[in-house]
């Protein structure tokens, strides 16, 4: 069965227990920040550590854990899946995005972009959407100007490089 399977239904199980009430995820995202060090990653990876001791690791340097996460790093340990947990963050988060109707948009812009000009952004696009939106912002110079953005499976190409592409081949033809 592929990881992402795997991954996706600890993450639902993590889901319907938040929806619950229970608040795990600040742990969650804690316990995925540890596995994500190289040096635990080669620990939960390896075969020839009993799973106590993997269980242990996480615990300790994740700091405080709910009894929920506790079990969940326990049973992670003894499947040999525990490296799968900032996988099983990931689709979490995601599906906690969608459940609060959050969309990620990705933003690529010419220029840094002020704060306000980011607040302005994420408004504009909140309404074009209809859910809120979380900006990521990166710079990319080759666009020139203007805007490049990616929100769910809709690119919206507002920067000035490709409308100078698009005057070049109105031009050729």
């Amino acid at each position: 069965m592929r990881t992402q399977q795997v991954s996706r239904r600890y993450a639902r199980a993590l889901f319907e227990l938040e929806q619950e009430g229970a608040k795990n995820r600040a742990a969650l995202e804690k316990l995925a920040a540890v596995a994500a060090v190289g040096d635990v990653q080669d620990v939960l990876g390896n075969p020839n550590y009993a799973a106590s001791l993997k269980a242990s690791v996480l615990e300790k340097a994740a700091g405080s854990l709910p009894a929920e996460m506790k079990r969940l790093v326990s049973l992670l340990c003894e499947r040999g899946k525990a490296e799968l947990l900032p996988e099983i963050d990931a689709l979490f988060e995601q599906m906690m995005r969608q459940a609060e109707s959050e969309v990620e948009a990705e933003v690529v812009s010419a220029v840094k972009l002020s704060e306000a000009q980011k607040k302005n952004l994420a408004k504009v696009l909140g309404d074009i959407s209809g859910r809120s939106v979380r900006l990521s912002v990166s710079e990319d110079k080759s666009i020139l100007g203007g805007l490049v953005v990616r929100i769910g499976d809709r690119l919206i190409d507002y920067s000035v490089r490709s409308r100078l592409e698009a005057l070049k081949r109105a031009m050729a033809a």
